[in-house]
């Protein structure tokens, strides 16, 4: 199997909402590995005939180092700075994320996708073959989005927009939209693929048709999981797909629709419309929010703890481990992985106290066994 897991996007150091999510993602790659690990020993040591032991699981991230927030926290700072360079400032958050994650005994995944290194090889060619089949088009703006009414009329109901959505999110919420509102899309539920460059942004690319410009966010992720299936495609494929839960719409409900369109013909090539469409991926996990003082933690509210504040140890001992105090919070003292969290330092504390006991009564177990031998 493989995993793919929406990674960050790196303008700012990370904090604890994003700490929790990965940190519950690493748990459960430790238990699949451990049950793969469990299922290749049992294999080999059966005396009777089995089929071959498919590969270990694949687990791979990606990185958003071309944004909105990237290039306005780059042009913000003084032209002097080393980080006022977009790419420059993406490194260096992306390389404190790594940091983090080292510290919080977060596993690193297999592969890591950035964004930049897959525009003309992956994202370039998956917009155009949108635009090809005719779910994608490009607005009078230079703008290139993605067509809702189109790609559900194509699919003859065989499958719908809106996936992974609650329902006010698919259908009421875009009906009580001013639709007298000046706007490029057909449809207020389309949404853009390729941003047509403005005027002073330092980071672009140029595309054969639509001219300079940067992916939009949605189609990253899409693109770059094509990218990697196609490079493992004779011993993996990805059947779960995970992020936190403020993902799941519109961005999950996105990559679906762009990756049904994209397996569809191109519109002068006739096909059976009564055929299923494929499924894409079959599995999502959706970890939930970390609130703090009643408010969901995010950088843009600016009330959020970051990892390098929380692994700062105030009362260093021989059993100390502020990571692990938070791992064990994660793992179920911070409730279900799903729901939303709500953070403290006295709630930490108590996992610290939970494990400081743990951690004596394995060192006290040990003690008597080597005693008794």
């Amino acid at each position: 199997i493989a995993f793919y897991t929406c990674g960050p996007t790196v303008y700012a150091p990370a904090h604890l909402g994003h700490a929790r999510t990965y940190v519950c993602l690493d748990i459960v790659r430790r238990v699949l590995e451990h049950q793969y690990a469990q299922h290749r020993g049992g294999s080999s040591n059966s005396t009777m005939p089995s089929s071959p032991v498919p590969p270990p699981p694949l687990f791979v991230m990606n990185v958003t180092d071309v944004d909105d927030k990237i290039l306005a926290t780059a042009a913000a700072r003084d032209e002097t700075d080393s980080l006022s360079s977009p790419l420059a400032l993406a490194r260096h958050y992306e390389a404190a994320f790594w940091s983090d994650l080292d510290r919080l005994n977060v596993l690193r995944p297999h592969v890591v996708t950035r964004v930049t290194e897959h525009v003309e090889t992956a994202i370039l060619p998956y917009i155009q073959r949108l635009v090809d089949n005719g779910t994608a088009y490009c607005a009078t703006s230079g703008d290139v989005y993605f067509d809702v009414r189109a790609f559900e009329d194509r699919t003859n109901a065989r499958t719908r927009y809106g996936k992974l959505a609650p329902p006010v999110s698919a259908t009421d919420f875009y009906s009580r939209l001013d639709q007298t509102a000046e706007t490029v899309k057909r449809d207020p539920r389309d949404f853009v693929l390729w941003k047509r460059r403005k005027e002073g942004e330092a980071l672009f690319w140029t595309a054969p048709v639509w001219g300079e410009g940067r992916p939009g966010w949605h189609i990253e992720c899409s693109a770059m999981i094509q990218a990697v299936q196609e490079q493992f495609q004779q011993t993996h494929r990805f059947v779960v797909h995970a992020g936190g839960v403020d993902l799941q719409f519109p961005h999950h409900t996105n990559e679906i629709a762009q990756a049904e369109a994209h397996v569809l013909p191109d519109l002068d090539n006739v096909t059976d419309t009564t055929l299923p469409v494929q499924e894409w991926i079959p599995h999502w996990i959706h970890t939930g929010h970390v609130h703090i003082d009643g408010l969901k933690m995010s950088k843009s509210l600016k009330n959020f703890v970051s990892i390098e504040e929380l692994l700062q140890d105030d009362n260093p001992s021989s059993l100390s481990s502020p990571a692990d105090d938070f791992r064990l919070w994660c793992l179920g003292m911070s409730g279900s992985y799903r729901g939303p969290a709500t953070y403290s330092r006295d709630a930490v504390s108590q996992s610290s106290h939970v494990r400081e006991k743990l951690v004596r009564f394995l060192l006290d177990g040990e003690r008597w066994l080597s005693q008794a031998g």
